[in-house]
C-alpha cells in the first residue's frame, strides 16, 4: 500500500540555495543509486523522487552534515538553480529540511538522466560518523 508523502506549503527555495544529497561508495554521483533511490520512494510514496536536503540560515551546510548526512563519507551539493535550470523540481515533503528532486512528468529515466546530468560538487563529510557504518 502507497503512503502519502506529506507536502510542506514551503515557499520555494531560493535559487542559489545548497541541495545536498549524500553519496554512497566511492563512484561519486551513481545513476544506480538515484533510480533506487527514486524506485524506492515510487514504492513508498507513489511517485518518483530523490530525497536531499536543502540547506538555509536554519539548517546551514554544517549543521546538515553533522546531523542529516553523519552517516555519509560524502556528499553531491547542487543549487536550485542547477536542478531547476535543468527542468527539475524541488518538492518541499516530510520534515523541514527535506525535500524530493522530482521530474513533474514522473519519469524514472528523465529524472535520473537530469540530475546526474546537473552541475554538482562531491565534498567531502567533516562530520562523518565512522561508527554509523
Amino acid at each position: 500500500m502507497v503512503k502519502t508523502r506529506a507536502r510542506r506549503d514551503d515557499p520555494a527555495p531560493r535559487t542559489g540555495q545548497r541541495v545536498l544529497r549524500g553519496i554512497l561508495g566511492e563512484s561519486g554521483l551513481d545513476a544506480g543509486d538515484l533510480r533506487q533511490a527514486a524506485m524506492l520512494n515510487a514504492e513508498l510514496y507513489g511517485f518518483y523522487g530523490v530525497s536531499v536536503w536543502v540547506a538555509d540560515r536554519d539548517w546551514p551546510r554544517e549543521r546538515l552534515e553533522a546531523t542529516k548526512l553523519v552517516k555519509f563519507d560524502r556528499y553531491a551539493e547542487f543549487t536550485v538553480a542547477s536542478l531547476t535550470g535543468r527542468g527539475l523540481s524541488l518538492w518541499a515533503t516530510g520534515q523541514r529540511p527535506h525535500y524530493d528532486v522530482v521530474d513533474e512528468r514522473n519519469d524514472l529515466e528523465s529524472l535520473v538522466t537530469l540530475m546526474a546530468a546537473t552541475p554538482h560538487v562531491i565534498r567531502d563529510n567533516p562530520s562523518v560518523d565512522r561508527e554509523e557504518h
